[in-house]
Parts: structure tokens; sequence; C-alpha cells
């Protein structure tokens, strides 16, 4: 998922897109592509600062990224390869503050409809580009167009969505801004599939904490 995200910021940076039209138009252009923007300039912001949103913040931190993190609460003094940790309540700050606002949330009910509305009318001074590997109802479909028409954002890059399979009648799939991925990000791996197992096993033979509970409280 680090990959996914990572992969996509450059590929926005660096009209990787853009760059294949022309291939196919077969124009030799540069003008349009010279105004590049260095990852070392530009800032991310992570809706979740667990196992997921710690290992994006150390790839984007190897990049020389600013690195935000947003948790429920700031009980931690710090977390490694973030430079700030805000609250929920300090939402409309941290989404000002970021080039890049990536969610790896969970769906709970805490986190259902935490971007709809106007909130993200927030990002619209950097125009933030919003990236989604969380679960999809952190945003419904109206909020999210709604923000793109405006020019809150700069673009979604959309790997979940509200209603998945997203209908071919949304209007995302044909937004010139809009990105959609069909929920591949972090596809599931046998080979990972079986370490973790071993490695559980082996801490629960010898009584040691699992890793990866799941935790039916709080919902993930």
């Amino acid at each position: 998922m680090s990959e996914y995200v990572l992969g996509q910021i450059i590929s926005r940076e660096h009209f990787f897109p853009q760059m294949l039209e022309s291939q196919k138009a077969k124009r030799w252009e540069r003008t349009g592509f010279v105004q590049k923007r260095s990852l070392s300039k530009l800032s991310i912001g992570l809706l979740g600062t667990g196992a997921i949103g710690s290992k994006i913040a150390a790839v984007c931190k190897a990049f020389g990224m600013v690195v935000w993190g947003l948790s429920k609460s700031k009980k931690e003094a710090s977390i490694p390869h973030f430079d700030l940790l805000m609250e929920k309540n300090e939402l409309s700050k941290f989404l000002a503050g970021c080039d890049y606002v990536c969610s790896v949330l969970p769906s709970t009910p805490d986190t259902k409809g935490m971007l709809s509305g106007n909130i993200l009318q927030a990002c619209q001074d950097k125009r933030s580009v919003f990236i989604n590997i969380g679960r999809g109802d952190v945003i419904d479909e109206s909020s999210l167009l709604n923000a793109l028409n405006n020019g809150w954002i700069g673009g979604a890059i959309l790997d979940t969505t509200d209603k998945e399979p997203l209908p071919p009648e949304s209007e995302l799939w044909s937004h010139p801004n809009v990105t959609i991925t069909p929920h591949i990000a972090g596809p599931p791996s046998t080979d990972t599939i079986a370490k973790v197992f071993v490695s559980n096993y082996n801490k629960f033979i010898r009584g040691q904490p699992l890793d990866y509970l799941l935790d039916f409280e709080r919902g993930y």
C-alpha cells in the first residue's frame, strides 16, 4: 500500500499520464512537463497512524516529504517518521497544511462521513490531492464531487469509494481530476499471509501476544 501511494504521487508530480497521452499522439512535448515539484518540497497528511499509516510515513519520509498524522488521540509522545501528530478536533488545520491527504482509515462510527460535507474546503489554499486507500465511506460521492468541482482539492486518487464496485453511471469515472483503481492498493499475498500465520502460531503456543489482533469495540 505504501508503494501504491508513493507511485501515485510520483506519477502525478512527474506528469506520467500526460506524457503517455503525448506518446500515443506522437507529440514531442516538453513545455508542459518541466514544472515538476520535488517530493522533498511536499507534505502528506495521513489519516490513520497505525501499521499501514506508519509504513507509508516511512516511505514518504525517505523521499524527504513532511509527514503529518491524524489519529484518534495523541497518547503517544511521538511516532517514528511523523513530523507532527494531530487529533480529530484539529481536522481543518490538518487538511489545510498538506499537499496530499491520504486516508487509511477503517470503517467505524467515528470515521464514516468524516470528510463529507464542506470540510474539504480547508484544502483550498494548497488544493490538496486526496488519496483514499482506506474505507470508501469516509466521504460520500456527492461531497467529493463538490470538493473537486469547486476547486477545493486538486484531485482525487481513489482505490476505494463509498459504493463498490463503483457504478458505471458515477461521475467519478470521467472526472478529469480523478484516478480510479479497483481496490487493489493492498492485494493479498500468500507468502505474506503464511509468514504472519506462522509467526502468530509460534507466539500463540509460547503464550506471547499476537500481532494484528482485531479489537471488536474499536472496530479494527
